[in-house]
């Protein structure tokens, strides 16, 4: 049987709930409880409208996608021009209809945003640092990385950089600005918040530009989870978590029953105890695919066709560059003994399972 999704967890709980998506044109969020706000996309208009129903209904066909395809390649490239625009809902929208739902409803509420924009292609926005580049420069560069990366000149490099750190300060300022509205509406004593990032963009790193979760580097895997709530203790602790421990997170602070199966473990019933070492565990769906395990110091990487590991000391090689396979055999072991779990139980044994998508999955199990 499928799992309750979060939202129907609280909702079973009394919570009037609500989850707002970046995304309108996933037709996988309304069945999954999510409200898509009304709004528009980043170029907005009636024209953007009518380029997005056509869109959807070329897309059922594979010569008209491919024709549309190649020509928005040619006017990307060449011009500037951007003829299949991108549909999600910039992050004021949705913060704003996040912070009207807030005020039409009262009792116990869940609120989940999901903010997209951050992710590639990235244009210019104001009041950042790439406030100054154009979209029709923004646009040629996305497509250039597309075609071949190792033509980019310098100051081609410089302004993708100015472009993504641009999107990033917006959508800092949206988060700051829903924290605000609801320090405003509710008793932040009695309420929880939790953040959770996801991995960066390459931005040059690894033969690269836009591309997202192809590396289990720690400048991929490690990403921001913040929690704030009356359950969690402040304070700095060492031991290894991940995204996947957010939603047992959350339960927990509502004091709801954790669910049976499933990942993660919640973070505020580790903080007045002492945990001696987690597991964290990732993939990647490139190609080559690849799993890792790492219980904070010791990471252990394998590449999934051809089973070649390598085992890296965090603590004295942030970067990843000096494979110590040779060097530490109890822990290889162990960390191996641990992947092979993970691997079993996840159904990664046939490389075909991985696709070819670009996204990683983190789960983690308490350390033994």
């Amino acid at each position: 049987a499928e799992l309750p999704t979060l939202l129907e967890r609280f909702e079973d709980a009394g919570y009037a709930t609500a989850a707002f998506h970046g995304n309108p044109d996933d037709d996988e969020l309304t069945s999954r409880g999510f409200t898509v706000p009304d709004g528009e996309s980043r170029e907005g208009g009636v024209s953007d409208k009518v380029r997005r129903a056509v869109g959807r209904r070329i897309a059922d066909d594979s010569t008209l996608s491919g024709a549309l395809e190649a020509t928005n390649r040619t006017l990307g490239s060449s011009f500037g021009v951007n003829i299949a625009s991108s549909s999600f809902v910039p992050g004021e929208v949705l913060t704003d209809r996040a912070l009207e739902w807030m005020d039409e409803t009262d009792g116990p509420r869940f609120l989940w945003v999901h903010y997209g924009d951050a992710l590639p292609p990235h244009q210019p926005r104001p009041e950042t640092e790439s406030e100054s580049l154009t979209s029709r420069r923004a646009t040629r560069l996305a497509h250039a990385c597309r075609r071949d990366s190792a033509d980019l000149s310098e100051e081609d490099e410089a302004d993708l950089r100015r472009l993504y750190r641009g999107e990033l300060q917006h959508l800092d300022r949206c988060i700051g600005s829903l924290l605000e509205g609801l320090d405003a509406r509710l008793d932040r004593t009695e309420s929880t918040v939790a953040f959770a990032g996801t991995n960066g963009c390459a931005l040059g790193d690894g033969d690269g530009w836009h591309e997202q979760g192809r590396s289990l580097s720690d400048d991929c895997v490690r990403v921001p989870v913040l929690v704030d709530g009356p359950t969690c203790d402040p304070g700095r602790y060492d031991f290894a978590v991940s995204a996947v421990d957010v939603v047992p997170t959350l339960i927990g602070a509502a004091n709801r029953e954790p669910p049976e199966v499933g990942a993660g473990s919640d973070l505020g019933s580790l903080t007045d105890r002492r945990v001696t070492e987690r597991q964290v565990f990732a993939r990647t769906t490139g190609d080559p695919p690849e799993v890792m395990v790492c219980n904070g110091r010791w990471k252990l990487v394998r590449r999934q066709s051809d089973g070649r590991e390598r085992l890296y000391d965090r603590s004295q090689d942030a970067d990843g560059v000096r494979d110590r396979s040779g060097e530490n055999l109890p822990v290889h072991r162990a960390l191996r003994h641990a992947l092979d779990c993970f691997v079993e139980s996840r159904g990664l044994r046939d490389r075909s399972r991985f696709g070819s998508g670009s996204s990683t999955e983190a789960v983690h199990q308490p350390g033994r």
